[in-house]
């Protein structure tokens, strides 16, 4: 539980420029760990209690199968139900900020799927020994 203060730079669809609203939110994850590779999962609920109409629920995973030593296959996925936009601007947004993913637009949903390879070298199990490159090498689909 917790409170949210939000200070908008343009008014809300809901003529709202600033608000303090008391929120709700619960999440967990699951991994497993083996020889083989490691799968994860997490769900997510959150809403506000002002109107429990405004609410989000998520759910994602990652799969990653060991192919040989410190290379691995990946693939990684969520779905996401919205229904939580309260800072959507009541202007609009112009073809720039869409671009530049300047502005949040209206949505329902989210989801993503990245597929692609890893690989970990130093000591067994232990990818943090050279955290200047990154974990995934793939193809990300946003919608």
């Amino acid at each position: 539980m917790g409170i949210s203060i939000n200070r908008y730079f343009e008014e809300t669809i809901f003529d709202k420029k600033y608000e303090k609203l008391l929120y709700e939110s619960l999440s967990t994850t699951v991994g497993v760990r083996e020889p083989w590779g490691t799968v994860t999962g997490s769900f997510l609920v959150s809403h506000y209690f002002h109107d429990l109409e405004k609410y989000r629920l998520g759910i994602a995973g990652n799969v990653s199968l060991r192919i040989i030593e410190g290379l691995s296959f990946e693939l990684t996925g969520g779905y996401s139900r919205i229904h939580d936009q309260l800072s959507l601007s009541k202007a609009g947004a112009t073809l720039e900020e869409i671009l530049l993913r300047q502005k949040e637009l209206t949505t329902n949903y989210n989801y993503y799927l990245s597929v692609g390879f890893s690989y970990t070298f130093g000591a067994i199990y232990n990818n943090i020994i050279n955290p200047r490159f990154g974990t995934t090498l793939g193809v990300q689909i946003h919608r």
